[in-house]
């Protein structure tokens, strides 16, 4: 763990700057101009077709204010997360742009869950969805032997990751994401996704609607087969879950007939970053 990296400082500055209302988009652009990949990274998501914008966007502030503050953060964290998650070598059995590819799925499904369910924290749910199972990532990058272990178990037993991982290790990637995030110091809500996704809810206090969220979007793309988590298996969605987004067919319908644009931009999105 100590091999990890540090978060770029700039997300720290950010995301104290985003918090105060009196920040403009020049302030902001101020700062994450002195952060080169993260300043590009923000030119380029502006004008990609992900956020639809139609016009040359050519200067930092100007890109912020087209992206608004709560993308911005998004950008800047999401940026800060994967520039300190490197693989350093192949691992047998793990398929690394396939496990983007469902981290993209379960992104682009908690957005639109939570557009239904909880619009005013989408952009939220759509960075805790992405970065839910970086645990996973983790063990990956600093104990790859242990990780191709957990790989074999769970293929060959038909189990869930989370399984295998407790019984050749003893924890399991959201013991590690708690780990993570006391180095990191994430925002709460994604860190409580990341740490608590695989928790029966009613043993959760806070932000069990954000957690509940991406529970459903994670069943769903392993429904659907989008990308590779790691196994083959599905997690037990209980059904507390339906009844705290009241949840109902014709809305999940709408659901997964918009995920499969929906996770086309979400890779996008992820591309970019």
């Amino acid at each position: 763990m100590g091999e990890l990296p540090t978060i770029p400082s700039v997300f720290l500055t950010v995301n104290k700057m985003l918090s105060d209302p009196h920040t403009s988009a020049i302030d902001v652009g101020q700062v994450v101009s002195s952060d080169q990949v993260i300043a590009a990274k923000i030119l380029k998501l502006a004008n990609s077709a992900f956020y639809g914008f139609a016009g040359r966007v050519n200067t930092v502030p100007h890109a912020i204010a087209v992206l608004g503050f709560n993308a911005t953060k998004n950008v800047v964290l999401t940026t800060g997360v994967l520039s300190a998650l490197k693989l350093k070598t192949p691992i047998d059995g793990f398929n690394l742009s396939a496990f983007w590819k469902h981290s993209a799925a379960v992104g682009a499904i908690a957005r639109l869950v939570a557009e239904e369910f909880y619009s005013q924290r989408k952009e939220e749910a759509f960075i805790a969805g992405i970065l839910h199972d970086i645990g996973k990532l983790i063990l990956a990058i600093c104990s790859p032997e242990d990780f191709a272990r957990c790989i074999d178990l769970a293929t060959s037993k038909g189990c869930l990751f989370l399984d295998a991982e407790k019984e050749v290790l003893g924890i399991c990637h959201t013991d590690i994401s708690d780990w993570v995030n006391r180095r990191w110091n994430l925002p709460r809500e994604i860190a409580a996704v990341m740490i608590n996704h695989h928790r029966n809810i009613n043993v959760l206090g806070e932000h069990t609607r954000m957690i509940a969220i991406v529970k459903l979007a994670d069943v769903l793309a392993r429904g659907l087969q989008l990308g590779h988590p790691c196994d083959y298996s599905m997690p037990i969605l209980e059904s507390d879950v339906s009844s705290l987004l009241k949840v109902t067919p014709k809305k999940l319908d709408t659901i997964l007939s918009a995920s499969f644009g929906a996770i086309q931009s979400s890779m996008d999105f992820l591309n970019a970053t």
